[in-house]
């Protein structure tokens, strides 16, 4: 089977995002911001006798709603702009035993049986070769008995979790 896929910027920080926020201290962070901003919003409308925010309360917002995706933006940006892998447009040829993986300035072969996990998303399949690195196929690429192929062959694998 033959995809043929190139992953814009946009779609690249979408799915960074939703890998990043899905992680459970991430959620965590946002609660606290959320509880957070409760309390000032409260204190404010005098709506239960709460203590007086102080600036470390503020501090703490800014920090967990606007520096880290801030900072996840910045190395999302970083990580797609520095990689060929990213920008280019890509030809997938996924079988049983392997993926090939041909751009414009790069061939990689992976073997199927070797990846760490497998992992499907709404609108990507994430092949990781290790805890941090994947090839990103996307399924708006692919019509319908391309997505069964692709799970079949997936299920196939033999010691390799998928997700």
């Amino acid at each position: 089977m033959i995809v043929k896929t190139k992953i814009s910027f946009k779609e690249y920080v979408k799915l960074i995002y939703s890998i990043a926020y899905k992680k459970t201290l991430l959620r965590l962070l946002l609660l606290v911001a959320f509880l957070i901003l409760l309390w000032i919003i409260f204190y404010y409308l005098h709506i239960f006798n709460l203590p007086k925010p102080i600036i470390y309360q503020y501090i703490t917002l800014i920090l967990i709603v606007i520096v880290q995706p801030s900072l996840i933006f910045v190395t999302i940006w970083r990580n797609y702009y520095s990689s060929n892998h990213l920008q280019e447009a890509l030809e997938m040829e996924i079988s049983q035993k392997e993926i090939k993986i041909t751009g414009k300035s790069y061939y990689m072969e992976v073997k199927l049986e070797n990846l760490f996990k497998i992992v499907e998303k709404a609108k990507w399949f994430l092949m990781y070769q290790n805890n941090l690195s994947a090839i990103i196929v996307s399924k708006k690429d692919m019509n319908s008995s391309d997505l069964k192929t692709i799970r079949k062959i997936i299920t196939e694998i033999d010691n390799v979790p998928v997700e």
